[in-house]
């Protein structure tokens, strides 16, 4: 019995010797499997980087491939690179990649600048992707993909040993440098090249100028040196600057869909717009141009999925509702610094033009005191002094309502005027909601012209609307009374003025308001 226990533990070691030996050739074969399948990719892309000790551009001039690539470094004069101690990288296109072009195509020296590079390349240190700046003043993108390289999108399909003054890589194609986004913008997108050229702004740069003396007022005066900022690139991004590691993303319409939402937009108004040629240019400047941008600038490159997270913010950080699928994923444009996505249409937002603008009562005076109360200064108030009072009261909007009593034996002058601001031109109604009392008749003018006069006794009864709607006095003795406003023809500041012009139907005589709202009505 023992006899046998020893013959089976035998069995067992000799058993597993054998299966480790096989392991072993096992793995040496598949070793050899990977070096074979790897050796012609490593010859290809990876050479000895023994130093050859000839001149770069000694070698290319040999190589009757390059020689139209050759003649193009000559003509420029961009050879004279090679005759000092710097090290470059080279990417050269061979004949066949220039015959291929079209005869329209420029090759100027920017072109060729960018197939050179003032560093060494070695793509073995490459996993994923490098930025590697060119003389052109760009950064190249150098990528692997599936095993193969490429410079800004075209392959590399060859590559030298490194040489006394650098190497160089073949590429399959003419690569071209990709545009900064001010560069695409300028050809593509005017619109917001535009824009962006209007945001430029000159300043005292105080770092760059010397304080000479003191004035007589004890401020110091410089030696003035002024120097340009552009306020969007400030707000937002750098477009004309290169960067090997700070990006952006964009999502704009095309010039042809902006114009064409601003088509439709002045066909829904009516009236005095008919195109795009019809929609003030200020208004687009200072509302519809940053609005789109705050909504279309983002930090990074970033995918659609990306650009999907409900939790979304912009460049300065600002929450954003983005619908991705109004983006067409096919739109992207690869540049420098970024990329830019497009969209499958545009369209004005109406609540950019449309819609009410309010101004409550109380937001056009500041406490002074317990109970005192005092105009603000953009209220402009003319003839008697007189200060205004809070009225708090649960039927009055917001709670709060601002009332002047002028008195019953009052017969001088007073008026109230305030401002709406970024009013779009066009037809629009004046709402006033106050209380009749105290009351008195009233001249109402939009921008210096008359449009109506109203005794505000009439609050306590039932008013026919403008529009044909009735308006109801509420409990406490609140009321509306609207007019047509027919004279704004330009984008901007709307000053109403309400100018006392005589008691009312009783004796409690004064100024009401409760608010003010100005809201758009296109024909």
């Amino acid at each position: 019995m023992e006899r046998n226990c020893n013959n089976y533990n035998n069995c067992l070691k000799n058993n597993f010797k054998n299966i480790i030996f096989s392991l072993k050739w096992i793995l040496l074969v598949l070793v050899l499997f990977f070096i074979g399948c790897n050796k012609e990719w490593e010859d290809h892309y990876q050479p000895d980087d023994q130093s050859v000790n000839m001149n770069l551009w000694d070698v290319i001039c040999e190589n009757e491939n390059y020689s139209i690539f050759k003649e193009y470094i000559t003509s420029y004069q961009l050879d004279t690179l090679f005759f000092g101690n710097q090290q470059y990288t080279i990417f050269i296109p061979n004949n066949e990649a220039f015959t291929n072009l079209p005869d329209t195509l420029i090759i100027d020296d920017f072109v060729l600048k960018h197939l050179i590079s003032p560093n060494i390349l070695n793509l073995r240190n490459i996993s994923q992707e490098k930025k590697l700046q060119t003389f052109s003043g760009k950064f190249a993108l150098i990528e692997k993909l599936d095993d193969n390289y490429y410079f800004d999108t075209q392959e590399i399909v060859d590559v030298s040993p490194l040489f006394l003054n650098g190497r160089y890589y073949e590429v399959k194609d003419l690569p071209f440098a990709l545009p900064n986004f001010e560069e695409y913008f300028k050809l593509h997108l005017p619109v917001i090249y535009d824009y962006i050229e209007l945001k430029d702004s000159v300043y005292l740069d105080k770092s760059l100028s010397k304080p000479t003396h003191f004035d007589d007022d004890g401020n110091t005066v410089y030696d003035s040196i002024f120097s340009v900022v552009n306020l969007f690139e400030n707000r937002y991004y750098p477009i004309s600057e290169e960067s090997r590691d700070y990006f952006a993303t964009f999502i704009l319409s095309s010039d042809e869909q902006y114009k064409y939402a601003l088509d439709m937009m002045a066909q829904s108004m009516g009236g005095n717009f008919q195109s795009h040629n019809d929609i003030p240019a200020d208004w687009q400047e200072l509302i519809l141009l940053p609005t789109t941008l705050d909504n279309g600038i983002f930090e990074n490159i970033l995918s659609l999925e990306e650009l999907a997270d409900p939790n979304l913010l912009n460049i300065n950080g600002e929450k954003v509702n983005l619908d991705v699928s109004t983006i067409d994923p096919e739109s992207k444009i690869q540049c420098s610094n970024g990329v830019i996505y497009g969209l499958y249409n545009y369209e004005v937002p109406d609540s950019l033009y449309m819609g009410e603008q309010k101004i409550e009562g109380e937001s056009l005076v500041d406490t002074i005191g317990l109970g005192k109360f005092t105009w603000k200064d953009f209220v402009k108030v003319e003839g008697e002094i007189i200060e205004p009072e809070m009225a708090k009261s649960e039927d009055a909007s917001e709670g709060k309502a601002v009332l002047v009593r002028l008195g019953r034996s009052f017969t001088g002058e007073y008026s109230v005027e305030f401002s709406f601001y970024n009013v779009f031109p066009g037809r629009h109604r004046l709402v006033w909601q106050a209380n009749y009392r105290p009351s008195g008749v009233y001249k109402i003018y939009i921008n210096d012209e008359q449009i109506s006069e109203f005794d505000t006794y009439k609050l306590r009864n039932t008013l026919l609307s403008v529009t044909g709607d009735l308006f109801l006095p509420n409990e406490a003795g609140y009321n509306k009374k609207d007019f047509w406003v027919e004279n704004l023809t330009d984008f901007g500041e709307v000053r109403v003025r309400f100018e006392y012009k005589e008691k009312g139907s009783v004796s409690d005589n004064g100024f009401n308001i409760d608010f003010v709202s100005l809201i758009s009505a296109p024909l």
